[in-house]
């Protein structure tokens, strides 16, 4: 039975699942940023997306368009650069990227007369590519170049690419899986065949029985829909996951864009699972006694993803530690920090996210006084996590916010609650579907109200029959087993996924942990 129990939940949370950020490439709205820059980038927002990939300004100054990317929680991570730029004056490409802040710079087009492209310009374009891609390097940047069909043309055994490919020293790759396939290749076959060498993927689909060809050119209106076109969107999006690809841009040059974007991104989030992971404050007993144990029965239950609770490495030197980590094949993807220390040292705070390669970090707990949490307290907290965000932020970690029960108090029309999620430039939040159920929330509503505020999720369930509480306490053995107390897991999971939320961590503090987690774990498997 037990051996049974372990099988099923490691097939649970080995479920296909990506962990990439889907961004949008500005391209998309060239005609809308044409009419309207404050208003295009406010829909981009709506949409949820917060990675971009431009590079201009739109004729606006830096500093007040900068504004607009901040006021719309949009961050520019790649940008664009002209083949002549890069040959010719890399050093304004270098400069115009740390000026947004930007890790990446895509080149999209070689210029080349009559559609003539052959080894001689390959040469000469991988020869640019090289030079321009060590000096973008010796400033922490990484140089992309983006195919676009072309290049597909035959080369020995291979092709035009091979030869680029084999000889990219410098420089990387941007496949667009579009261009890839209208040129004659096989996008997926090409991630398999390379997989060190793409760090970058514009997702854009081909439109049924539309003919490639070799010449990088095509009509606009032939971009549909992520996932009804002639190309393996799920296939490829499957293999960025595996090969790591940080940032997936949707590419929609249609005039349909603004209609097609929310229906490419419903697309990709049906393709997302949750990945479950456990807040190892749930084992904060087991820890103390055996710390290599303690990992070995959470590789045991098939988890993977741990989110850390402010309790150190346990006395274990921090090699050591994470070597124990990688032993048990597992990725602490979050980590903890107090209020004062976000507050006093957040450069601290990154450095730890930093050495644990994680991706957040979240803060459990706003000091008041007692249980008398008001209006000052938030408006404290509010600054502390905006400047300490900023902070983590330049250093590509987000910080949020796990509000704990004592936030739904009123204020005016709304509750505190509201009134730090409206905001929170510079944070985003954790929910705890137990801390918001407590005080007689629906944390569906809640995800429902705010769908891009909530990046992670404790799953915990609260024993039926206990009363409401706003004072964000309460006796741990109320915990019990996911989808056996009150709270609605199932349907805050379903929300969850529609969301595209990337960690859903089971956290159960009672003493009957190490029994409750597989059961809890099947629960979640029952629901998929």
């Amino acid at each position: 039975m037990k051996n049974t129990l372990l099988a099923v939940c490691t097939i649970m949370v080995a479920s296909v699942t990506f962990a990439q950020e889907v961004g949008l490439q500005l391209y998309s709205l060239r005609n809308q940023f044409a009419e309207d820059v404050p208003g295009t980038l406010k829909t981009i927002n709506e949409w949820g997306i917060t990675k971009i990939e431009g590079g201009g300004t739109y004729g606006l100054p830096m500093e007040e368009y900068q504004k607009m990317l901040a006021d719309n929680k949009l961050e520019m991570v790649s940008v664009g650069a002209s083949f002549e730029e890069l040959e010719k004056d890399p050093q304004k490409v270098v400069d115009n990227a740390k000026a947004f802040g930007a890790k990446y710079v895509m080149c999209a087009w070689v210029p080349h007369e009559d559609n003539t492209w052959g080894l001689e310009e390959t040469k000469h374009a991988t020869k640019v590519f090289n030079q321009a891609g060590k000096l973008l390097k010796e400033n922490g940047l990484v140089l992309a170049y983006h195919p676009h069909g072309y290049e597909f043309r035959p080369w020995e055994d291979g092709t035009l690419f091979d030869y680029m490919v084999q000889n990219s020293v410098d420089f990387t790759f941007e496949l667009d899986v579009y261009w890839a396939y209208h040129g004659g290749a096989d996008p997926l076959a090409l991630m398999k065949k390379y997989p060190t060498k793409f760090t970058l993927m514009h997702l854009k689909d081909l439109q049924h029985g539309v003919k490639g060809n070799d010449t990088g050119h095509e009509d606009v209106e032939t971009n549909v829909v992520l996932g009804q076109g002639q190309i393996d969107i799920a296939g490829t999006v499957a293999e960025a996951e595996k090969l790591g690809i940080e940032y997936m841009f949707i590419e929609d040059e249609s005039s349909s864009v603004v209609e097609q974007v929310p229906q490419s991104l419903s697309f990709l989030k049906q393709l997302k699972e949750p990945k479950i992971g456990i807040q190892l404050y749930s084992l904060r007993n087991q820890f103390p006694k055996d710390v290599p144990g303690t990992f070995a029965k959470i590789k045991e239950w098939g988890i993977k993803y741990l989110e850390d609770g402010n309790d150190g490495t346990y006395g274990y030197p921090m090699d050591e530690y994470k070597a124990m980590l990688k032993a048990n094949d597992l990725q602490m993807v979050s980590v903890s920090a107090p209020f004062e220390e976000l507050r006093d040292a957040p450069e601290t705070v990154l450095a730890r996210a930093k050495n644990y390669d994680a991706k957040y970090v979240v803060c459990f707990w706003i000091p008041h006084n007692g249980t008398d949490f008001t209006m000052k307290d938030t408006q404290k907290a509010l600054a502390v996590f905006n400047k300490a965000g900023e902070v983590l932020k330049s250093g590509g970690v987000e910080l949020l916010y796990h509000p704990h029960g004592y936030e739904f108090r009123a204020h005016e029309d709304m509750t505190l609650m509201d009134y730090m999620i409206r905001n929170s430039p510079n944070f985003n939040f954790e929910m705890d579907v137990y801390w918001f159920a407590l005080p007689g929330e629906d944390p569906v509503a809640w995800l429902q109200k705010y769908p891009n505020e909530f990046k992670l999720m404790h799953l915990k369930d609260c024993e039926k029959g206990v009363g409401v509480s706003h004072t964000g306490e309460s006796d741990v053995e109320n915990n019990v087993v996911l989808g056996t107390g009150q709270v609605n897991i199932a349907g805050v999971v379903a929300e969850a996924k529609k969301l595209g939320m990337e960690y859903l961590f089971i956290e159960d503090e009672s003493s009957r942990v190490v029994d409750q987690v597989p059961n809890s774990l099947l629960f979640l498997k029952g629901l998929k």
